[in-house]
């Protein structure tokens, strides 16, 4: 899991700027708003790139590589300015330990079905297996 721990990239007397992402191909930008104890995700995508930013609160996503038959599942704890990324086959789901709100861009739009055409629901990844 790569997680990223965004910081300014420029800082004056007028305040900072923050590069969140550069030369990346994104074609959707969602605003997200948690309340605590709620799960989000729990899928994977075939195609789809995804990155989500933490902008206010904590979230734990729990994250697995479902090409990789040895891999484990992994979680972690994110905090404001942290960012995690998802790549193409890799299981993912964010439960919010607080109130929080997250930034997503995707490589896929959500308009029309392209994005639900390449969502794959897990209830349980514990016992779940690929198979293509």
């Amino acid at each position: 899991m790569l997680i990223t721990k965004i910081e300014p990239a420029f800082i004056d007397a007028r305040g900072s700027i923050w590069d969140l992402l550069t030369d990346n191909d994104i074609h959707h930008i969602g605003f997200l708003i948690n309340k605590k104890n709620s799960i989000r995700g729990k899928h994977y995508h075939k195609e789809q790139k995804q990155y989500t930013i933490v902008l206010k609160g904590r979230i734990r996503v729990i994250v697995k590589d479902l090409l990789d038959t040895k891999s484990k599942i992994e979680t972690s704890e994110l905090n404001p300015m942290d960012m995690v990324f998802f790549p193409p086959f890799h299981y993912h789901s964010i439960e919010s330990l607080e109130d929080s709100e997250c930034l997503v861009f995707t490589s896929k739009s959500r308009a029309g079905t392209g994005y639900e055409n390449d969502t794959f629901r897990i209830s349980d990844i514990e016992s779940f297996q690929l198979t293509q």
